[in-house]
């Protein structure tokens, strides 16, 4: 998603360079305290198995048939990002690809991002 930016106009009027200045600062203040939401395992996997669909050249109509799903649903799945993992493995064996879960500690994680930035 690209990242908005900020054109200095308010509601009636627009912002002086020292409002503009002031506001622009207040939001990389804002953006340090608060990152970025990351993106949830669902949104990942049913991202990756639509680029894998694409890539095979498979439609949805295709897909379907594969999966005794309806064209719909799938579109809908594809489309709100939310799915349960019994249609996510349907959907992967549809592409004749196996659905694989991992769990990993957050502190195993944090250790690893850790010792690759020092």
């Amino acid at each position: 998603m690209a990242k908005k930016t900020y054109r200095g106009v308010t509601r009636s009027r627009r912002l002086t360079k020292s409002e503009a200045a002031k506001y622009r600062k207040i939001r990389g203040q804002v953006t340090e305290e608060i990152p970025p939401a990351k993106s949830s395992p669902e949104k990942i996997a049913i991202a990756k198995l639509r680029a894998m669909r694409e890539a095979k050249g498979v439609t949805l109509s295709e897909l379907s048939k594969r999966t005794g799903m309806t064209r719909g649903n799938l579109a809908r799945l594809e489309s709100q990002k939310n799915a349960t993992l019994r249609t996510l493995r349907r959907y992967a064996q549809g592409l004749d690809c196996d659905l694989e879960i991992n769990v990993v500690s957050a502190n195993v994680k944090k250790k690893k991002q850790r010792g690759a930035a020092g």
